[in-house]
C-alpha cells in the first residue's frame, strides 16, 4: 500500500512537471510508471521486471515473470485492462508501456485435471478418528462419556449399511439433510457449511432438483458418514457444533462408500458439491481457516475451468424452461390421485420438468403457505374429494375462500403431495407462470365423518371434522431398550432420544395420539403444525403433554441446565409443570403419512388452524 502511494505522489509529481513545462513550450510529457496490481494475491506472483521505476518513457519495454502457486495455472495476464499474448518460448512476459500509470495484473485458474475432492482429507487425528468410528455406546453410563456431535461438533451418523433398522435419513435439497446422529440417535437437522446449492423447495432454481438429487446418491451410497463442525474442522479438536437462524446444525459431510474405511477414504460432500458446479464456495477465510477456504476456492475455479452445471450452458433435464412455447399443464387434483399409489412412489407427476396449473380453493392458511381442495364443500361423506398442501416461503394476498389456478411443481413430503416453486406478482402477472386468484369469499364446509369414516375413506389434505370426541392418552413405544412416550415436540419439551446431553425441540410442531369416540376407541395419530398456539384455562401447549397429560420440567437458562447435577445452581429456576389430558373436538385436515423411513404409514389428523380445535374438557 505504501509503494502505491508513492508510485501515485511521484506521478501526480511528473504530471505537474509536465503541465509546467508543455506550458513553456518544451514539448509532451512522456514518462510511464507501472504497478502490479495483484501483487498481494494468494495465487501466485508477478517478479524479475527488467527495469525500475523512475526513468521509463512510454513505449519502452518491459519484461517480468509470472509464476503460480501449487495447484494454480495462469488464466491471463492483462496491461491496463488488456491481455497481453502469452510467451511462447521464453518464460518472460513482454509489454510496452503507455505514458503515465500501467496496471499490470496476473489472473490465475486451476488445473482442469486435478481432482481436488479426493485430495482434500479429513483433518483430526488419528486418536479421534478412532474414537469417531468406535461401536455405539450400549449402556446409559457409556453414552454419557459418548461422542455427542452438538457437544462435541463430530460423531458418525447412521446409515443403512451401518443401522439397516434405526437409519432415518430425510433428503431435503442440495445442502441440506436429515441424519440419525449414531451414538444417542437423535435427529440432527444439518446445513451443509461452505455452500448455498440452487432453491428446489419452495422455490425452484435452474440446477436445484439436479444438485438434490446428486446429494442423496452420494450419501444413499455411502457406508459411512461423519459430520464435522466448523470448530472442529477450524482446530482439529473437539468444539461443540453451532447452528443457522433456522436452527439446523452447521457441518462438513465426510462420506465412505468403504466398508472399513481409514481417514483417507472419506471425500467431503460439501466441497464435492462446489467441485461439481452445484454451488459456488461461500465462506469466510476467518470463520473457515486457510485449508476449508482455499480448497473450496480450488473446487470453484476447477468447476468453473471445466463449465460444470451452474457455469455451463448446458439444459438442466430436471428443470421447466417455461415460456409462450412452453406453458404449464393443466391438471385436476382428481386425475393427480386416480393415477397414484397410496405411498405415491409411482406417481407420474414428481418431477421438476413440468410445471402443473392445478385449480382449487384455499382451505387454510399456514404461514405464507396454504392447502387448497377441488371445491369450497361436498355432499356427503364418500364423495370424491381431493386436496393438497402448497409449500411457499413468499408472501401473497392469498386467502382462506379464494378460488386459484397453482402454478407450480409437484412433489411429495411425508406421503403427501404438495406443490412447490410458486410464484406469485400483483402487477404485470405472468399467467405461464404466477398463480391467480381467480374469485374470493367462497365459504368453506369441512366435511363432517366419524372417525371410522375418516379411516375408510382416507382423503389427502381435505378439510374435515371428526364428530367423535377425541380422548388424548400416552402411547409408549421402546428405543435402544428404553421404554418412552411416543409422543413429542414442542418448544419447552427436551429431545428425548439426547438424554446425555439434552436439547429443546427448535419449533412447537407435535406428534401425540387419541383414542376415538370413548377411552376405548380406535387409536387416532394427531399432529399440530408448528406456529398453532392452543390454550386452556389460561395454560398454552408448549409440549405434547399439554394434551396427553403427564408432568415436564423447563428451565429458560436451556435444557443442559435442566437435567444436570453439575449446574445446581440453575435448579431453582427449573419449572415443573403438570398436565391432565385433554378430550378435544378436531376439525383438521385429512392427511396420509408415511414416516421419512418409509417404515411407518398411518392417516394423520392435522391441525393446522387454531380455531379448528376445541378442548372439551380434562380427564382424569
Amino acid at each position: 500500500m505504501n509503494n502505491l502511494k508513492k508510485i501515485t505522489i511521484t506521478s501526480l509529481s511528473l504530471l505537474f512537471v509536465a503541465t509546467s513545462l508543455a506550458g513553456c513550450g518544451n514539448g509532451e510529457n512522456l514518462s510511464a510508471t507501472y504497478i502490479d496490481v495483484t501483487a498481494s494475491s494468494v495465487y501466485g506472483k508477478i517478479s524479475d521486471f527488467s527495469a525500475q521505476n523512475g526513468s521509463l518513457k512510454a513505449g519502452d519495454e518491459l519484461k517480468f515473470k509470472v509464476t503460480p502457486n501449487t495447484d494454480y495455472l495462469i488464466k491471463n495476464v492483462t496491461l491496463n485492462g488488456a491481455t497481453i499474448a502469452t510467451p511462447v518460448a521464453s518464460e518472460f512476459y513482454t509489454v510496452k508501456l503507455d505514458k503515465g500509470l500501467n496496471k499490470i495484473a496476473a489472473n490465475y485458474t486451476v488445473d482442469k485435471d486435478i481432482d481436488f475432492v479426493s485430495n482434500f482429507k479429513l483433518n483430526i487425528s488419528d486418536e479421534l478418528f478412532t474414537e469417531v468410528m468406535s461401536n455405539p455406546p450400549t449402556s446409559q453410563a457409556d453414552k454419557k462419556n459418548a461422542l455427542d456431535f452438538r457437544k462435541d461438533g463430530i460423531e458418525q451418523v447412521m446409515t443403512e449399511y451401518t443401522d439397516p433398522k434405526d437409519a432415518f435419513t430425510n433428503y431435503v435439497d442440495g445442502d441440506t439433510t436429515h441424519v440419525s446422529a449414531r451414538n444417542l440417535g437423535y435427529t440432527v437437522k444439518i446445513r451443509y457449511l461452505g455452500i448455498d446449492t440452487p432453491e428446489s423447495t419452495s422455490e425452484i432454481e435452474e440446477w436445484g432438483k439436479t444438485a438434490s438429487n446428486y446429494n442423496k446418491k452420494q450419501l444413499q451410497t455411502a457406508k459411512h458418514i461423519i459430520l464435522e463442525g466448523q470448530g472442529v474442522a477450524f482446530s482439529g479438536n473437539k468444539t461443540p457444533a453451532t447452528a443457522d437462524g433456522n436452527q439446523r446444525s452447521l457441518a462438513y459431510v465426510w462420506y465412505s462408500d468403504k466398508a472399513a474405511p481409514v481417514k483417507d477414504d472419506f471425500k467431503c460432500l460439501n466441497l464435492e458439491m462446489v467441485y461439481q458446479g452445484f454451488s459456488y464456495g461461500i465462506g469466510a477465510i476467518e470463520d473457515m481457516g486457510e485449508n476449508f477456504y482455499y480448497a473450496f476456492d480450488k473446487a470453484n475455479k476447477s468447476a468453473e475451468a471445466n463449465n460444470r452445471h451452474i457455469y455451463s450452458n448446458d439444459i438442466d433435464e430436471n428443470y421447466f424452461y417455461y415460456g409462450d412455447d412452453n406453458k404449464p399443464v393443466n391438471l385436476t387434483l382428481k386425475d393427480l390421485y386416480s393415477t397414484s399409489t397410496e405411498n405415491l412412489t409411482n406417481s407420474p407427476y414428481k418431477n421438476n420438468k413440468t410445471l402443473y396449473k392445478v385449480h382449487g380453493y384455499v382451505t387454510r392458511k399456514v404461514g405464507t403457505a396454504f392447502y387448497f381442495q377441488d371445491k369450497p364443500n361436498y355432499e356427503k361423506v364418500g364423495d370424491e374429494a381431493y386436496g393438497m398442501y402448497v409449500f411457499t416461503y413468499k408472501e401473497s394476498p392469498i386467502s382462506v375462500g379464494d378460488e386459484v389456478n397453482v402454478i407450480g411443481a409437484i412433489s411429495d413430503y411425508g406421503g403427501a403431495y404438495q406443490m412447490q416453486g410458486i410464484s406469485y406478482h400483483d402487477l404485470n402477472r405472468d399467467e405461464n407462470r404466477d398463480t391467480e386468484i381467480v374469485s374470493s369469499n367462497h365459504e368453506i364446509v369441512p366435511l363432517s365423518m366419524t372417525y371410522a369414516q375418516f379411516e375408510q375413506n382416507k382423503y389427502n389434505d381435505v378439510l374435515v371434522n371428526i364428530t367423535d370426541d377425541i380422548y388424548c392418552y400416552n402411547k409408549t413405544s421402546s428405543y435402544g431398550g428404553v421404554t418412552s412416550d411416543s409422543g413429542e415436540g414442542g418448544s419447552e419439551e427436551i429431545n428425548k432420544y439426547n438424554e446425555a446431553y439434552p436439547f429443546y425441540n427448535t419449533d412447537n410442531k407435535m406428534t401425540f395420539y387419541g383414542k376415538a369416540g370413548s377411552d376405548s376407541g380406535k387409536e387416532a395419530r394427531i399432529q399440530v403444525s408448528d406456529g398453532v398456539l392452543l390454550d386452556y384455562n389460561a395454560e398454552s401447549a408448549y409440549s405434547y403433554k399439554f394434551f396427553t397429560g403427564g408432568t415436564y420440567s423447563y428451565n429458560y437458562h436451556g435444557a443442559e441446565y435442566a437435567n444436570n447435577d453439575e449446574n445446581n445452581e440453575y435448579k431453582t429456576d427449573t419449572v415443573s409443570k403438570t398436565y391432565v389430558r385433554k378430550k378435544l373436538g378436531i376439525t383438521c385436515m385429512s392427511q396420509n403419512y408415511v414416516s421419512s423411513s418409509g417404515k411407518t404409514q398411518k392417516y394423520t389428523l392435522q391441525i393446522v388452524d387454531r380455531a379448528d380445535v376445541d378442548i372439551k374438557g380434562e380427564l382424569n
